[in-house]
């Protein structure tokens, strides 16, 4: 089991930040006692009270604004937003449709370094909304505030991650991947998602094979300069294949490097 108090607090070892809630939650177990009392815990839900429990809640309400008969375009702040588009092609004498979901990087983290992602406006006809936690909080044991504040503070954790120019993949359960490596991004999304989009494996193979959309099976083939990454909202460690370009007495002066730097030239996309 992962001590998120313990990694929390050598965190704020090396900055200023403040992790709270964190370190109040745990990631595959069940606080008692006094915690359950600090973490304002629904005892008339099932005992599931995790970090990961808590974003599969906020990721169910992603997939559920963007599966509607008349999607909106839904943020999550400080990460980024999705929205639908529709896509035709004319093949053996058809017209098809396709939906294909589409996601622009929160300008929060493109900032923080010179990140490589395409900045896509969301149509004007598309309504917008940001992830409700008064909705959320009904699938999850917790209080509105307290995942409101988790959802803060692994973001805030994610930011650090970034600024010492390590690589990430973080996952919204139901939806897809954000992977991140060097400064290349990547949004690879489930196909169980795509499918349901789509209504259709042959469309669903089509946007694959276009590269269209890049499904999260693949992102454990990304490689990193470091041959692992960090995988949020889980907080743990996942081997990846190694890039070799850098030797490894370049990759730890590039991680130093990166301790105290925010980044200026960032890609400004959507908030």
């Amino acid at each position: 089991m992962i001590n998120l108090e313990a990694l929390m607090t050598s965190t704020e070892l090396c900055s200023t930040l403040t992790f709270p809630t964190l370190k109040k939650l745990s990631v595959n177990d069940v606080p008692t006692g006094h915690e359950l009392a600090d973490l304002e815990l629904d005892v008339s839900f099932p005992c599931f009270p995790d970090v990961v429990t808590i974003w599969s809640s906020v990721s169910k309400h992603v997939r559920q604004q963007l599966l509607e008969e008349k999607p909106q375009a839904v943020s999550i702040t400080g990460l980024g937003t999705f929205h639908i588009k529709k896509m035709h092609s004319f093949e053996n004498g058809k017209m098809l449709m396709f939906q294909r979901p589409v996601f622009s990087l929160s300008r929060t983290v493109a900032q923080i370094r010179e990140l490589r992602h395409a900045s896509v406006p969301v149509p004007g006809e598309i309504e917008k909304v940001r992830v409700a936690y008064k909705k959320t909080y009904l699938d999850a044991p917790y209080s509105e505030r307290v995942m409101q504040h988790c959802v803060q503070e692994t973001l805030t954790y994610f930011y650090f991650i970034l600024k010492k120019k390590e690589d990430v993949d973080f996952v919204l359960k139901g939806v897809g991947t954000l992977a991140i490596r060097g400064t290349e991004v990547t949004m690879a999304f489930c196909e169980d998602f795509l499918l349901s989009l789509n209504k259709s494996t042959d469309m669903v193979e089509k946007l694959l094979t276009k590269k269209w959309v890049i499904s999260d099976k693949e992102v454990t083939l990304f490689p990193s300069h470091f041959g692992r990454v960090h995988q949020l909202p889980q907080f743990e460690m996942k081997v990846v294949p190694r890039r070799v370009s850098l030797s490894d007495a370049e990759t730890c002066k590039e991680v130093e490097s990166g301790l105290g730097s925010t980044g200026t030239k960032g890609v400004l996309v959507t908030d």
